[in-house]
């Protein structure tokens, strides 16, 4: 079996199902909006085999995966003001 790594994407991506099923569940989210947090983690998920590939050191990967995390929710927070 492969060696599992746990990367700052692997946890965000695990938080935002979560939460994403949490708010399924209690009914607070529309079925319109599942699909954008769907595309969220999928970019997610490229994003993090990308950095994989690239970046072979895993310090190296938290790094960049941290850097990228950081600036999307910087992206969506400048989004949400204008």
């Amino acid at each position: 079996m492969r060696q599992l790594r746990i990367t700052p994407l692997n946890i965000a991506s695990a938080l935002l199902m979560t939460w994403l099923l949490w708010q399924f569940v209690t009914d607070k989210v529309g079925t319109g909006i599942i699909g954008w947090f769907f595309l969220l983690l999928l970019i997610m998920v490229a994003a993090d085999q990308f950095f994989r590939l690239m970046l072979r050191n895993l310090k190296r990967v938290w790094l960049a995966e941290g850097v990228f995390l950081v600036f999307v929710m910087l992206v969506i927070w400048m989004l949400k003001l204008w």
